[in-house]
């Protein structure tokens, strides 16, 4: 069961498929119901990639008899944190989209340069791009922000991946209500600093700007971070 998304409660469920889908910098607390016999083995394995997969742990279970044979008489919801409820009737509305990579019309979608295909961007060079900016490297101090919020107001932020790449998107600052994935709504009340979009996935989200300053927004591949994709936004 999972209980809560980047150290953020939320509805106890379980994952689509069996499945738990993590990209760098996001996180997943589970609560899980150890149900094998005494003596199995199970396999905890990484099977996003074909051809790489690979056993990340295994549960291995003692010999003698189960401790208890049912759950114990516990909640699974977890107290939410603090965060202010965005008032999305007098929302803010802001879109970053996600540009660049593969240039020359190739595709390589969900593999992100394994396969022995080369990164866009590994040569240090621009290879990506929000809303038509690039900044390279480590970014710059005197960066202009993409928007500016003032303090207290909702911001919707759509996030749009026109790629071919998945790109795992995380905020500085702040945790994201996570409306939407393609028109359809996110259940679970999900609040997330890292949002992982899939080739030409669209996301919407809200959140309250009560965290002033300057905050960055990035791709938490590192190599995509340092050929463009990264940006910040201010709250005054």
């Amino acid at each position: 069961m999972i209980v809560a998304v980047d150290g953020q409660p939320c509805d106890p469920h379980e994952p689509e498929d069996g499945r738990l889908v993590l990209a760098p910098a996001m996180r997943i607390d589970i609560m899980l119901d150890m149900q094998g016999g005494p003596g199995s083995r199970h396999a905890v394995v990484d099977d996003f990639y074909d051809g790489l997969v690979y056993t990340l742990t295994t549960l291995a279970y003692d010999k003698a008899p189960p401790l208890r044979h049912h759950l114990l008489d516990a909640p699974r919801r977890l107290p939410a944190n603090p965060l202010p409820a965005p008032d999305l009737a007098k929302a803010e509305r802001h879109e970053i989209v996600l540009q660049g990579g593969m240039m020359g019309g190739g595709k390589l979608a969900g593999v992100g340069g394994m396969m022995g295909m080369a990164m866009p961007g590994m040569n240090g060079a621009a290879a990506w791009a929000i809303n038509g900016m690039s900044m390279t490297g480590d970014g710059d101090a005197g960066m202009a922000p993409q928007f500016t919020l003032k303090r207290g107001v909702t911001c919707h932020l759509t996030v749009r991946n026109e790629t071919a790449w998945w790109h795992p998107m995380h905020v500085h600052g702040f945790s994201l209500s996570v409306l939407s994935r393609n028109g359809l709504p996110v259940p679970h009340r999900q609040w997330q600093d890292t949002v992982l979009l899939a080739p030409k996935d669209t996301i919407e989200c809200a959140f309250v700007a009560d965290n002033p300053g300057d905050w960055m927004l990035h791709c938490h591949v590192a190599d995509h971070q340092m050929a463009g994709l990264m940006t910040v936004f201010h709250v005054t």
